[in-house]
């Protein structure tokens, strides 16, 4: 069992990139009705929509922040995920490294405006996977390395390994929402969607603490042990005994409320117009909680601290450190609790920031904006105007002890009546030259968009460390 444990949590902490939730190009596309799904305070011009089934909303994000860890580097002729573990540890991640993942299906989507115009009403379904992971740097030079970090054959004494750093957490949810934007005043515009959660897999473990290290360099070796607190819990993963139960049928059910784990959300937001050209908008997203009591197993470590005399320092061999450490230390000295008992999550909420300068362009078509309600009369007919747009964004998501954040500044142009694009650069952990593009075109009422990140990287993929890409179809009427 205690086997299965530690490739559990090693599989967790490295492979979790198989939160993030930027979504930068999609933020401030008023005219698509996902925007309202980053932004349920955001202004809506279209009276009502209805997504393409699971097309409406197709989205996905993968990537660490060490430019390192690219498919290449880490996946390339591998035969087992003990390998891609060991090609991540050769690839020397500090520990403010991470890795995330997000990916979304919308299952249904649609909306329309109430019998009081101001008010706008949304709802659908969509399917989410998100997962997180920090490196933790001491845990595992510990586990591969042991004492003799350098591998001279000879222990270093003094040099302190923590548990603190060990900070993993991924899910699997249905999530079905309902959500209100309403128009305040001609400045503001307000918005709440309340999201109800249903839950068929998660692991998570933060807020962890403990220290070790070797205390002196001769036989007999003392290894220090202090204030250990580890708790590691899942559900969907693993049963008591430490095997797997996932399977496809169980994670279906689970998405669509047939399982035991279940929860609520809120998502805020609006819109300010400071002028008549300067709007401001912000979101803060994912004040979720998901209560967990099925299939759930949680490993727990409570120890004040002890001191070990043996006649060896550790040592792992290499490729055998699973078995190394089972025989070595966990089932003689510390006692590792399995408990079945509820649990609650708490998700990592999210913050969305804009400010963008507006410049309207008076169109020589005599016909309406299919995008936003923006005629105007002149003696020669009717007309429309053509909205760009200069801004920058902001992006911060609050995990346990750490802070996943970006900056993003982009330009949006109405090209025509009847296409948009974006081009954004942005700024974040994952990189200093991430250049985006997005569009959304209509023809009579369907509506197609699509959005792609990190463009530099595109030509050469399995050696980038980052890419995310968006699409969706829907019928939107004016």
């Amino acid at each position: 069992m205690i086997n299965k444990l530690y490739l559990l949590i090693l599989f967790a902490i490295f492979c979790v990139n198989v939160s993030s939730q930027n979504q930068q190009l999609l933020y401030g596309f008023d005219q698509l009705p996902q925007n309202l799904m980053l932004n349920p305070g955001a202004e809506v011009a279209f009276d009502k929509h209805f997504g393409i089934p699971f097309l409406s909303n197709v989205y996905f994000e993968a990537g660490a922040t060490n430019n390192n860890i690219t498919y290449n580097n880490i996946l390339k002729d591998t035969d087992s995920n003990s390998e891609a573990l060991r090609n991540v540890y050769g690839q020397d991640l500090k520990n403010d490294d991470y890795f995330l993942v997000s990916q979304q299906l919308e299952l249904i989507n649609a909306g329309w405006r109430l019998k009081n115009p101001d008010y706008y009403l949304s709802l659908g379904m969509y399917q989410k996977l998100e997962g997180f992971a920090n490196y933790p740097v001491d845990f595992v030079e510990l586990f591969y390395e042991g004492d003799d970090k350098d591998r001279d054959g000879i222990p270093e004494k003094d040099v302190v390994s923590t548990l603190n750093e060990v900070n993993v957490t991924g899910e699997m949810l249905g999530v079905f929402h309902v959500g209100l934007s309403k128009k305040v005043s001609e400045k503001l515009n307000i918005g709440v969607r309340l999201k109800f959660i249903s839950a068929s897999l998660n692991m998570h473990s933060a807020n962890n603490s403990g220290s070790y290290f070797l205390r002196n360099l001769n036989a007999p070796f003392q290894h220090d042990f202090s204030n250990l607190n580890f708790r590691f819990d899942s559900s969907g993963f693993i049963d008591k005994e430490g095997n797997s139960i996932v399977n496809r049928s169980d994670i279906t059910k689970g998405l669509f409320f047939l399982g035991g784990n279940f929860g609520l959300g809120l998502d805020v937001g609006f819109t300010y117009h400071a002028s008549e050209n300067v709007i401001f908008s912000a979101s803060l997203l994912d004040l979720d909680y998901v209560n967990y009591s099925d299939a759930i197993t949680t490993y727990e470590i409570v120890n004040d601290g002890f001191v070990l005399e043996d006649d060896n320092f550790y040592d792992p061999p290499d490729k055998g450190q699973l078995s190394y450490w089972e025989n070595t230390i966990a089932p003689i000295y510390l006692k590792i609790d399995t408990l079945q008992t509820a649990y609650v999550n708490y998700r990592a909420p999210k913050l969305h920031t804009s400010a963008k300068y507006q410049i309207n362009k008076k169109s020589k078509e005599k016909d309406n904006s299919v995008f936003r309600n923006t005629r105007y009369v002149t003696p020669s007919g009717l007309k429309t105007e053509l909205i760009s747009e200069i801004g920058i964004q902001t992006y911060t998501a609050f995990r346990p002890n750490k802070i996943d954040w970006a900056i993003t500044g982009f330009y949006s142009k109405e090209i025509t009546n009847y296409l948009t694009g974006k081009i954004s650069y942005t700024y974040d952990d994952f990189s200093a030259k991430n250049i985006g593009i997005g569009f959304s075109t209509h023809f009579r009422k369907f509506n197609f968009y699509a959005t792609a990140d990190n463009l530099l990287a595109l030509p050469k993929m399995k050696d980038s460390n980052y890419q995310s890409f968006q699409f969706g179809m829907n019928l939107i009427f004016y």
